[in-house]
């Protein structure tokens, strides 16, 4: 035999001249291989289930003769010539084999234990699911069953999805499985915290398959079906194995870069986590400990210590499903509906489940469509022909934007999605000078009504409504605008009187209960709630990620440089800078962005409309601290890499500041540095760092930028 670029391997028929040489390697290999009936070997041919290995050399040097079993396919044999085993003759057959049974549910097969063939069929991606027991008459012997999965059933794919919808999923790694069992089997009061029915309740343990091969070599059967009991406790993830091929690869690579060496079982099992999506992943393990923003920042996994989980339990559990990081390496446009897309988009939001008939779904976008003077249809796309939302706006009545339908179908990025639009519709709404948001859609999925409900809307007779007042007035006005509001409209907008109430009694006045109202009405603001307000200068090459998509679009025609789609769609953002001069800024507060106009190589380079204040945001978060901590912490936001956090000059102590904020308002006026010195009454101002701004000034910035 020559080099395995030279192997050909192709599936033959019962008149195949390489029938004979089948036969002749089953028979040499028959002690392994088994019996089978008489004419079996020309029936599977007849059905062109051999695949054989030709050499151009040695001609026919292996085969795998396969069967269907119902919508799985089954291996019988898998022989190589003695003489040329060990260099990849195997693989190349069932690589074949899985390239020609993609449409079946996956390929299975069972192997005597004895054989010791379990590093190979792993390799291969097969999960050892169980153990049989062989029929043969002079010895027991055990064979394991092994499954490589091609599609998995929808019905059990859409279980695995309900289990995680309300919790956190957490990936565990096979250290931190085995210290489980290890802890669930030991007679203690006291469990392991992440199996204490606290913990239980806040998040979902998770594994992947791979986890079976590693509990299949352990030579005790009796401990083997016991870890295999202990693992149907947790929920197993599902992945694209040919994904999760390449992903097996490229993290090879990955880990040679850094000169670690892991064996390919806990490969294929990290690599397994990337490709299931799962966003933490669970180990004690110091090597991927030590590498973990690196593991972020290529593969948009989180690797962390159990005890970091369970310190930051509270503020991962909060946004579960709202990681803009996951739109990661979309390619998303927002485009308006065309008449005779009605039948396309129903197969996508139709919602079934709360009994809409697609019928229904059709005459009502079909009637929107038609009336196009009094309704939009907007439809966000990846690609062609894979819409992803849909929303149709009304604007039947002066005060409202009305929200006929807001569809998020049932993907990965259905949530964020749900809190973008609605962010978006109510600052269309604010800007088009009306002063609330209605939603009455009356077949609303899971995903919108969680993000209805996290956006302060209230259910009302027809629908949800939302205040989004487009006003900036002092306490007393703001009463007197709220009550003006609901003697004109009603009672069903009594819920502004609580607010109103509250502002004319005085009885908030902190900071915070006064940002929590503003964001309750927003845009509204109250100029003398005396909210702490800092301009903060940032480079346009930041700010265009963070929060600027005028800015990002001037970058279009360079999409390296461009905005990232997982960020066009994020509410919050993390913004790092040094400690020093940071003027007391501290949560609660408002932020004016100032754009300024540093001009140096990947900074402000190639930008127009720059030196300008082009934004307003609420700082949720001030955490001083080490720049991989704070990293760490907040990687899910996407923008900065680990080297850029790091690049941040350090207090004495070695800590930085980062910022994290949130409903970013941009301003259709931005406002020159000259026009600050103006309001300002100042010659010169120098925005190298934070500027406390009293809030007088705040309020003519702010007007001037949103007129």
């Amino acid at each position: 035999m020559t080099t395995d670029a030279k192997i050909k391997i192709e599936a033959i028929d019962n008149h195949s001249p390489y029938l004979a040489t089948v036969r002749k390697l089953w028979r040499a290999n028959s002690k392994t291989l088994g019996n089978l009936p008489k004419g079996a070997f020309e029936e599977r041919a007849a059905h062109r289930q051999i695949l054989v290995a030709l050499d151009s050399e040695a001609g026919c040097i292996g085969y795998l003769l396969y069967r269907r079993s119902y919508d799985w396919i089954a291996i019988t044999h898998l022989c190589i010539d003695p003489s040329c085993r060990g260099k990849g003759v195997a693989k190349q057959l069932v690589d074949r084999l899985k390239q020609i049974t993609t449409s079946f549910r996956g390929i299975k097969l069972s192997c005597r234990r004895d054989y010791n063939l379990q590093g190979m069929w792993s390799s291969f991606g097969f999960i050892a699911c169980e153990d049989l027991e062989g029929r043969s008459k002079k010895k027991k012997t055990i064979l394991t069953r092994w499954v490589l999965e091609h599609n998995p059933l929808p019905l059990f794919s859409r279980i695995i999805e309900q289990q995680l919808e309300s919790k956190l999923c957490v990936m565990i790694a096979p250290d931190i499985f085995f210290d489980l069992y290890k802890d669930e089997n030991l007679e203690t009061e006291e469990p392991i915290f992440l199996l204490a029915d606290w913990v239980q309740t806040e998040l979902t343990l998770c594994i992947n398959d791979e986890i079976l091969n590693q509990i299949n070599k352990i030579e005790n059967i009796h401990e083997r079906n016991s870890l295999r009991s202990f693992a149907e406790t947790f929920t197993c993830l599902p992945c694209d194995n040919q994904k999760m091929e390449k992903n097996q690869m490229i993290l090879q690579e990955f880990f040679k870069k850094y000169q670690v060496v892991f064996n390919e079982s806990k490969l294929r099992y990290v690599a397994r986590a990337i490709t299931s999506d799962s966003h933490l992943f669970l180990t004690k393990d110091e090597e991927l400990l030590d590498l973990a923003n690196r593991i972020h920042e290529s593969f948009r996994l989180s690797v962390i210590h159990p005890d970091e989980l369970i310190n930051q339990l509270d503020e991962l559990r909060h946004k579960p499903d709202y990681q803009p990081i996951r739109l990661s390496g979309t390619c998303l446009e927002q485009t308006q509906v065309k008449i005779g897309e009605e039948d396309f988009l129903a197969n996508y939001f139709q919602n079934s489940q709360n009994n809409e008939e697609k019928t229904d779904f059709r005459q009502h976008l079909r009637r929107f469509l038609a009336e196009s003077e009094k309704f939009e249809c907007v439809v966000v796309r990846e690609g062609v022909n894979q819409p992803l939302a849909l929303i149709v706006y009304g604007r039947r009545k002066k005060d409202e934007l009305e929200i006929l339908m807001l569809r998020v179908g049932n993907n990965k990025l259905s949530s964020t999605l749900a809190h973008h639009l609605i962010f978006k519709s109510i600052c269309l709404s604010a800007r088009e000078q009306r002063q609330f948001t209605r939603i009455t859609d009356p077949y609303l999925e899971e995903a919108v009504l969680t993000a209805i409900q996290e956006d302060a809307f209230v259910q009302v007779i027809n629908g949800w409504l939302k205040a989004n007042l487009p006003v900036v007035k002092t306490s007393s006005e703001l009463f007197e605008y709220l009550t003006n509001l609901v003697s004109i409209h009603g009672d069903e907008y009594n819920f502004l009187m609580v607010i109103a109430k509250n502002l004319k009694e005085k009885i908030v006045r902190d900071s915070q209960a006064l940002v929590d109202i503003e964001r309750f009405l927003f845009p509204a603001k109250i100029n003398d709630s005396e909210i702490p307000t800092f301009i903060i200068p940032i480079q346009p090459i930041w700010a265009k990620d963070l929060f600027d998509e005028y800015l990002a679009n001037q970058m279009l025609p360079f999409p390296e440089f461009g905005a990232k789609p997982e960020l066009a769609f994020n509410r919050e953002a993390v913004y790092y800078r040094s400690v020093k001069n940071s003027r007391g800024l501290n949560a609660p507060c408002r932020i004016l962005w100032y754009v300024s106009e540093t001009q140096g190589e990947r900074k402000g380079k190639g930008f127009y409309d720059v030196g300008y204040v082009r934004a307003c945001s609420y700082v949720d978060e001030v955490i001083i601290g080490k720049p991989k901590e704070l990293y760490r912490r907040f990687q899910r936001l996407g923008v900065y890499k680990l080297s850029h956090v790091e690049n941040i000059p350090t207090d004495k102590n070695g800590d930085i500041m980062a910022i994290r904020f949130s409903d970013t308002e941009l301003f259709h006026h931005p406002v020159s540095l000259q026009e600050l010195h103006r309001i300002l009454e100042q010659d010169k101002l120098l925005l190298a760092c934070p500027y406390k701004l009293p809030e007088n000034y705040f309020m003519k910035v702010y007007n001037l930028g949103i007129r």
